[in-house]
């Protein structure tokens, strides 16, 4: 597999470096109004644009740009804003949280360790997207923001940052996140949060939810009540017991818990039959944390690659609607993985490594 995948490196190296560079994209003909604006090296805002009628702006690249103008106020049906690759703004105006029709907000690179407090202004905001690759804390505030269906904040940090974040303020999700009752999406990865407040259980509305590169070992008791929970991506954390809290939540679909330290399922994970996806790949499980796997009667993909197997569960066979099971990286017989053919003939057992 190292052969391939260098082989696949030099192949794609010798392609690049042949490639004539491709020219940027034009920028945007400012001359002519239009009502969706794209804004790139700027290093001030073009005075004319603020008596359009303007929905839809994005600014991007521009390295010199320090501050937004007050003006941005004019711009009363704006209902999209990006802030994306190099700048140097560190807040907002007040003005800005006059932009009442404002729905959109994705803000990438700001440099500051606290989000503005302008934007907990913001009276119609439904989706809110805040990436830096640096410290920035979940401020109390985010709880007035009662109207947003999606949250995104991501710190960019993985594991071998964790002394950044140790002892910080604002490190964790505030309390204040039970207020958000109308949230569909919570995207936190890249954070290294340590725990998770009791409030998440406020949360009736969520369908997905991404928690992916912390460093979790436990969720607390209101997650289970997280009824209308769809989808939910806990990998690359630290459990070492498989959260019991989950076995409540009967219309979960899909469960991404790859790259954990599992060794312990409790009893009771046979109850979660909603599930279709299982990836608990990459964990330290045995044959015993499977006895109760065959109750998962609406599985179709199983992933249990990576871990201490040597034998498929008792009950195999009452898998019916299993479509693909991969298993590379166990101690499985040969012997063994005939049997569960034999048992579920429409099951794809897959034994070798994925790319």
């Amino acid at each position: 597999m190292k052969n391939i995948l260098f082989l696949a490196f030099l192949i794609s190296s010798v392609v690049t470096q042949a490639q004539v560079r491709m020219p940027d994209p034009p920028k945007q003909d400012l001359s002519k109004e239009s009502d969706r604006v794209l804004l790139r090296e700027i290093t001030s805002f073009p005075e004319h644009i603020f008596s359009w009628n303007i929905k839809y702006l994005t600014v991007s690249e521009s390295d010199q740009l320090t501050s937004l103008p007050e003006k941005i106020s004019r711009l009363k049906n704006l209902e999209s804003f990006m802030l994306t690759g190099g700048h140097k703004i560190k807040d907002f105006p007040k003005e800005f949280s006059s932009l009442n029709q404002l729905k959109k907000l994705a803000l990438h690179n700001m440099l500051t360790e606290k989000m503005s407090p302008v934007i907990f202004n913001l009276k119609s905001l439904e989706d809110l997207e805040y990436y830096q690759f640096s410290y920035f804390d979940f401020s109390q505030d985010i709880g007035k923001l009662k109207t947003l269906k999606r949250l995104a904040l991501s710190r960019g940090f993985d594991i071998r940052s964790l002394q950044n974040v140790e002892g910080k303020p604002g490190r964790n999700l505030p309390p204040s996140i039970k207020n958000l009752k109308n949230l569909e999406t919570l995207s936190l990865g890249r954070n290294l949060m340590s725990e998770l407040p009791e409030e998440i259980g406020y949360l009736n509305m969520v369908n997905d939810i991404w928690l992916s590169d912390n460093v979790l070992t436990t969720l607390p008791n209101g997650f289970s009540k997280l009824q209308n929970l769809k989808t939910l991506n806990l990998s690359n954390n630290a459990f070492k017991v498989f959260p019991k809290e989950l076995y409540k939540i009967s219309n979960l679909k899909r469960l991404d818990i790859y790259k954990n330290q599992i060794s312990q399922i409790p009893a009771g994970i046979g109850s979660m039959t909603g599930l279709t996806g299982l990836f608990i790949d990459k964990n330290k499980l045995t044959n015993e944390c499977l006895t109760e796997f065959y109750n998962l009667e609406n599985l179709e993909v199983l992933d249990i690659r990576e871990n201490k197997i040597t034998a498929f569960p008792p009950g195999l066979e009452k898998m019916k609607k299993l479509k693909v099971v991969y298993i590379a990286g166990n101690n499985i017989p040969y012997q063994e993985i005939s049997r569960a053919q034999a048992l579920l003939p429409r099951t794809k057992f897959v034994t070798q490594e994925m790319p």
